[in-house]
């Protein structure tokens, strides 16, 4: 992205984020770079009047506006810093509220496991986390950029009432090297950027060698040395081409600067002492040199990190341009699903594949549910029971055929209407890291907040004693990375995530979905799901995946996928007589318990 398409970019969000520190900002900027220029022409003003014979009260009053300057220059830095670092706080909040808008916009989640789109937008995210690159940092090393430049310019101006060619000169010399140190800052972080890959890994070996997930086998396995030998491996290959000498031209840039703020002060200097100019023009002159020098030497320091947030911005907005496609809203249906299913749930002639490959995990697929009655769904790992499941809550649009519901199709529901219908839990149920009551009663957020109502889930789910066993009961966060907060077992969490769409049930959703409930559970945990099964799914339509036949036995009925498809379908004991896939799975089972029972 070009500087000045990227500041331009960058002012128009700044505005949005805040105006009125936008203006403070840019104020502060001009009276940072007016200053030291006001500074320099009082204080060759103090010399000029001192030398005079009657200068005295002049002097003084050119001592004072030189004082003023430089007091002005303190102020309006540390204004410029206090509203740069405030206003760069809210760009990136706004960037970051910007994106978090953009990919949670679509009903679905195929954008996000769309690799291509997926990688643009862990860009956009990680991007924003790493504080020396953030868009927002721009709002500080502009206004750096910009007082070097105003300074550059006006030093130009002055020296050209010396010589023309002087203030051009130095103008010329100024604006090469401050190119040539663009050039080389913007390779720099083209090579910090173009790395990402490796920058990944580095993060990969950081996060085995230092978080608490991987500490365990990182120590059991003994490879504590492996993790930090391949992270230093992996930084000198993201580094070997940015620590590079650097080339000859940025040299004979600096070069050039040098002879003409050395040459020139030598010059003022000859005149000087030839009589040809006054003392309070030299001393002018001079200043000129240095502040002009200093003016360079600031915009270089924040050459590097202006091109740094340039390149975060530009991939950010790479970012949002590829989830924008998927944001739009598709023609949403709008009928309205209070009290579906009444008849039942049918997956008509349904095929699907994932984004970005040809695989079709569903097939042809013919299915009824029976509003009421309970489903086990059983099958291989990959067999696309999961996907089923995805499919019903409208997370991806079947690649052919249709999901109805009591004969209409899912594409014409209203889909937050449906999904108030539902009540899932995923294998992994998800851990929000805030208070027990927010991980439960998050399973209706519509409904008003009822501690009774999620009581009565945690008792259904057999989640009591998890509840009871925190230190400040409801209000525990569920994670030890906060003051307070406990971590639970899977097992735990998986009760609770029972207890979050139990939640949903008692506050108006009439399908449950359970896709290995009691994946986590010990022996005693899942015996006792096994026993209060027929109550959880009483009046409901259900919907069970799991490879336990303890439970899969007590649905209404049962199917078996294999490749996509419905290879059986019946209750337990026919699906037994069939003595198919369904027969010889269980029996596997079975044999593992004394007396054959699953």
């Amino acid at each position: 992205m070009a500087v000045g398409a990227g500041l331009r970019r960058f002012a128009s969000i700044a505005w949005r984020a805040g105006k009125g520190l936008s203006v403070l900002t840019a104020v502060s900027i001009a009276l940072s770079a007016a200053a030291p220029i006001g500074t320099v022409v009082a204080i060759g003003q103090v010399v000029a009047s001192v030398l005079a014979a009657t200068g005295l009260h002049r002097a003084v009053t050119w001592a004072g506006v030189a004082a003023g300057c430089l007091l002005l220059q303190w102020l309006a830095g540390a204004l410029q810093r206090a509203s740069a670092t405030a206003l760069g706080e809210r760009v990136d909040a706004l960037l970051q509220h910007d994106l978090m808008r953009a990919v949670s916009a679509p009903s679905g989640v195929r954008h996000l496991e769309d690799p291509a789109t997926a990688v643009l937008v862990e860009v956009g995210r990680d991007t924003l986390r790493a504080d020396w690159a953030r868009p927002g940092r721009l709002a500080s090393t502009a206004g750096g950029l910009a007082t070097g430049r105003v300074i550059l310019l006006a030093s130009g101006v002055i020296l050209a009432g010396f010589h023309w060619w002087l203030g051009a000169g130095l103008l010329a010399a100024g604006l090469w090297a401050a190119y040539e140190d663009k050039v080389a800052s913007r390779t720099e972080a083209g090579h910090h950027y173009g790395a990402t890959e490796s920058a990944r890994r580095m993060q990969y070996f950081n996060d085995l060698g230092t978080t608490p997930a991987a500490a365990k086998e990182i120590r059991l396995f003994g490879l504590p040395d492996f993790v930090v030998g391949r992270h230093g491996e992996t930084w000198a290959e993201t580094m070997q081409h940015v620590l590079t000498r650097p080339g000859r031209r940025p040299a004979l840039a600096t070069a050039a600067l040098g002879v003409v703020v050395l040459g020139g002060i030598v010059l003022v200097v000859r005149e000087a002492m030839a009589g040809h100019l006054p003392a309070g023009r030299t001393a002018t002159y001079v200043q000129t040199f240095m502040v002009a020098l200093a003016g360079i030497q600031q915009s270089s320091w924040t050459g590097l990190q202006t091109e740094l947030a340039l390149a975060t911005l530009q991939r950010y907005d790479d970012a949002m341009d590829a989830v924008a496609p998927a944001a739009e809203p598709a023609d949403r249906g709008i009928r309205p699903a209070e009290g579906m299913p009444r008849r039942e749930i049918a997956f008509r002639n349904l095929s699907f594949s994932y984004p970005a490959t040809d695989r079709r995990v569903l097939r042809d697929l013919e299915l009824v549910i029976p509003a009421g009655r309970s489903l086990a769904v059983v099958g291989a790992n990959g067999a696309g029971k999961t996907s089923l499941v995805k499919l019903l809550c409208g997370l991806y649009e079947p690649t052919q055929g249709s999901v109805m519901i009591d004969g209409a199709d899912l594409r014409e529901l209203d889909i937050d209407d449906w999904r108030r219908r539902l009540a899932v839990v995923f294998q992994q149920p998800l851990r929000l890291p805030m208070s027990a009551f927010s991980n439960v009663r998050f399973g209706s957020v519509d409904a008003a907040p009822s501690l009774d109502v999620a009581q009565r889930a945690v008792e259904r789910a057999g989640a009591t004693s998890v509840v009871e066993a925190l230190p400040n009961g409801w209000e525990t966060v569920l994670s030890s990375e906060f003051e307070g907060g406990v971590e639970l077992s899977g097992g735990e969490w998986q009760k609770l995530g029972l207890a979050r769409a139990l939640y949903a049930v008692q506050q108006g959703a009439s399908v449950l979905v359970m896709d290995e409930p009691a994946a986590h559970l010990d022996a005693r945990s899942e015996a006792e799901l096994y026993r209060r099964f027929l109550d959880l799914t009483a009046g409901l339509t259900t919907i069970l995946i799991s490879h336990r036949f303890s439970t899969v036995r007590q649905a209404s009925s049962i199917v078996v996928l294999d490749d996509g498809r419905v290879i059986e379908q019946g209750s337990h004991d026919e699906l037994l007589e069939l003595d198919g896939t369904y027969a010889h799975l269980f029996r596997l089972q079975a044999a593992r318990f004394d007396g054959g029972q699953a």
